[in-house]
């Protein structure tokens, strides 16, 4: 009969209701593959793939034999063919300049935006990592890595970089741990400075570089700028010690950093290491939020396998609160769900290779052998202990019972030690070799800055774990490594100082018009019973409103007035603003201000980008509308201007997110002194005519008044150049910014 359903599916059904588990759910690899399929990769040298004489290494998925793709191996001949590229592209990068450098470095990003997804699959099918990982977290981070950086090499011939030159051929070496937030600490400040880069990938899991390198050539950045050579150690070995390369920056195990300074040693090659040796810690006060502390501790141990620089590995807990900490942890571990890596439910999966698993299952048992308590996670049925691992705490003892963990290898293994004191939980933290990273978890604000003060790491955090961004320094003591990335000073790391120090005759001054008021008459306008002297209106009119509350509007007073072009012939008939008009747009723009303010710097700056990228796609008609307007011949001059507009934007994008905030030390005390830069708030702009030649420079000048102080934070109510008021106006219609514009009228004046 027809709707009925067969009884076997109805008991089915309720059965998944009384149980209530959760069905299988995979996230999608078919765009990894779709690019994997029929492609040969191998070397990507001048910006193509190169086939290469040597075998091809097999890529398998982790702890597995099933293969994904086939990958030619580099040989000494294409490492000297891609350094000999790198050092010929290195002029050519460089030589751009700030502006164009930071236009391809930008394109690079939003590239990256836009192949986000195939990105983020690489990743998990090539890493093993969890496919939630890559695309929430990974995939997001290479591009504000490379959008901050995109903002320094706008900046990098501003005064506080001038004395700074780039290095030259930057080589990246990455180990099995490096994701691609570490693709992204390398790439992103090294083109910023003008440097170009030879990538060394993990010979495991070279597709993500690839995959990038091809996204790269993409996005417009020229033969040569990146260039990846997969392969094994050989390979690498003959990057680092090649006569032609100026900076080295490895991420990877302390050992192998080890190798690496013994091998550069007497070459004169700059290092920046990022070792990941040893684990982080973590110590957690009674008066912490314990649920968020146990949330954290799993977090910080678990995310991305494990295999991130500041994952913890050592638990400290004030034994007043230790067995509610740890029952809370254990249910916590419980509830964590081992599985493939496009299980969208599993929390860990497969670590890149078997070796993890066996010194994870050494370990333990050194720790079960020291009379520790072992407590893992419980693997699902149908998954095979020998390809995932499980995620596993050591519980009690002292430190040195524990000292199983503080070695060379990630083992996604958290030890978990009581201690009585905020002074014995600070011992117990630096009772070891490396200092990448600790967090504090306390709800006592002055216990948890005189901890983090004594605390022999890089980075603490208080009350988070992991919290990097590419705009923050990040670098380890002892050994876990030399040098940091991120923010100004990881830009730095890739640039060389040169001084160049000389007297200047001072410039003449004319001391009779300098400081003068301008001329009052230029900037009233011309009346409206002008036009019929200087030609008829357009055929085809064009209507400039005011633009304020986010729309264009009439004048209140329902008046216009004629602009005259540079030839004294009518160009436009613009609304004429009144007070009314003005009260108005100021009534706008404090009730928009807070909700500018708080985007915060990020976005902020992207908005500002957005605003250039619409410009250039304008680009030809702001042109022609300035040459009529300015009554020029040519071109020239407008042109010049709107490309100078275009890199006025960015330099103020690229501001936006790195001068907000500032830090030191109070010079009467060791107190850590915060300064944030608040905005003015709405802040009222009269944009006066420029008379001078060559001007007049309306459109330049208006973006040079609103620009900087929308970047900070506030909004802006412009009274538009009373001369040639159209170029804002038309910005406006190009981009919808927190601009409130007021077309000039002479009692304003």
């Amino acid at each position: 009969m027809a709707g009925t359903m067969n009884s076997s599916k109805v008991s089915v059904i309720a059965e998944i209701f009384k149980s209530m588990e959760y069905g299988p759910v995979s996230d999608s690899s078919s765009l990894a593959k779709a690019w994997l399929k029929d492609r040969k990769l191998g070397p990507f040298i001048d910006g193509t793939f190169k086939e290469t004489s040597s075998s091809e290494f097999e890529v398998c998925k982790p702890c597995t034999e099933q293969v994904i793709a086939k990958v030619g191996i580099s040989l000494e001949d294409d490492v000297n063919a891609a350094v000999n590229s790198s050092i010929k592209a290195a002029d050519l990068w460089n030589n751009l300049g700030g502006h164009k450098r930071a236009c391809l470095i930008y394109s690079l990003a939003r590239h990256i935006q836009k192949h986000a997804a195939l990105l983020a699959q690489m990743e998990s099918l090539n890493r093993g990592v969890q496919s939630r990982d890559p695309r929430e977290f990974d995939v997001p981070a290479l591009v504000r890595y490379l959008y901050h950086y995109a903002g320094w090499a706008q900046l990098s011939s501003s005064s506080e970089l001038r004395d700074w030159k780039p290095m030259g051929v930057v080589i990246g070496v990455m180990s099995g741990l490096s994701s691609l937030i570490t693709l992204a600490q390398i790439v992103g400040p090294a083109l910023a400075g003008g440097n170009t880069v030879c990538l060394k990938p993990p010979k495991r899991s070279p597709l993500p570089a690839l995959l990038f390198a091809n996204i790269a050539s993409q996005a417009g950045l020229p033969p040569g700028v990146i260039n990846v050579l997969p392969g094994g150690s050989d390979v690498g070995k003959l990057l680092v010690t090649h006569s032609q390369i100026s900076k080295l920056m490895f991420s990877g195990l302390t050992g192998v950093g080890r190798l690496i300074r013994k091998q550069t040693a007497g070459l004169g090659m700059h290092l920046t290491l990022l070792l990941s040796g040893g684990k982080s810690s973590m110590i957690v006060f009674d008066s912490a939020d314990l649920d968020s502390a146990v949330e954290g501790a799993v977090d910080a141990a678990w995310f991305n396998q494990g295999q991130v620089p500041w994952c913890v590995g050592r638990l400290f807990v004030q034994e007043s609160i230790w067995d509610n900490f740890v029952s809370r942890l254990r249910s916590r571990i419980d509830q964590l769900r081992v599985g493939e890596a496009f299980d969208h439910l599993a929390d860990v999966g497969s670590p890149l290779t078997k070796d993890i698993i066996a010194d994870l299952a050494a370990a333990t048992a050194v720790a079960k052998k020291n009379g520790l308590e072992i407590y893992q996670a419980q693997i699902p049925p149908g998954l095979s202990s020998e390809n995932f691992f499980l995620p596993t705490l050591v519980i009690g003892g002292l430190a040195d019972s524990n000292r199983v963990i503080d070695n060379d290898g990630q083992i996604p293994l958290v030890a978990v030690v009581p201690f009585r004191t905020a002074k014995e939980a600070v011992t117990l933290a630096n009772n070891s070799r490396y200092g990448m990273a600790a967090s504090v978890w306390t709800e006592n604000a002055s216990l948890a800055v005189e901890v983090a003060y004594q605390l022999q790491v890089g980075t603490v955090w208080i009350n988070s774990h992991g919290s990097v961004d590419a705009g923050v320094p990040f670098g380890g003591w002892k050994q876990s490594g030399i040098g940091v990335v991120g923010g100004k000073q990881g830009l730095l790391e890739y640039m060389q100082y040169k001084g160049v120090r000389f007297n200047m005759t001072a410039d003449s001054v004319e001391y009779e018009s300098f400081g003068l008021t301008p001329d009052v008459s230029a900037c009233c306008p011309p009346s409206v019973s002008q036009l019929s002297k200087n030609g008829p209106v357009p055929l085809v009119d064009h209507t400039y409103k005011l633009y304020y509350g986010g729309s264009y509007k009439r004048s209140d007073g329902n008046s216009s007035r004629v602009v005259l072009d540079g030839a004294g012939k009518v160009y436009a008939i613009v609304a004429d603003g009144s007070r009314k008009d003005v009260r108005n747009a100021v009534d706008a723009a404090v009730k928009a201000q807070p909700a500018w303010w708080n985007l915060g710097a990020h976005c902020r700056s992207q908005i500002i980008y957005n605003a250039a990228e619409k410009l250039q796609s304008r680009r030809d008609d702001f042109i022609s509308n300035l040459t009529v307007l300015y009554g020029k011949t040519d071109e020239e001059d407008a042109s010049k201007e709107v490309d100078t507009c275009l890199s006025l934007l960015f330099h103020w994008a690229a501001i936006c997110d790195k001068k907000q905030l500032a830090a030191g030390d109070s010079p009467n005390s060791s107190v850590l002194v915060n300064v944030r830069r608040e905005p003015l708030g709405v802040i009222g702009i009269v944009q006066t005519p420029i008379q001078s030649p060559p001007g007049p420079w309306a459109l330049l000048g208006f973006i040079s008044l609103f620009a900087p102080a929308v970047c900070y934070g506030n909004v802006v109510v412009v009274v538009a150049d009373s001369v040639y008021p159209t170029p804002a106006l038309e910005f406006c219609e190009v981009y919808f910014l927190l601009i409130y514009i007021i077309v000039q009228v002479q009692c304003l004046v």
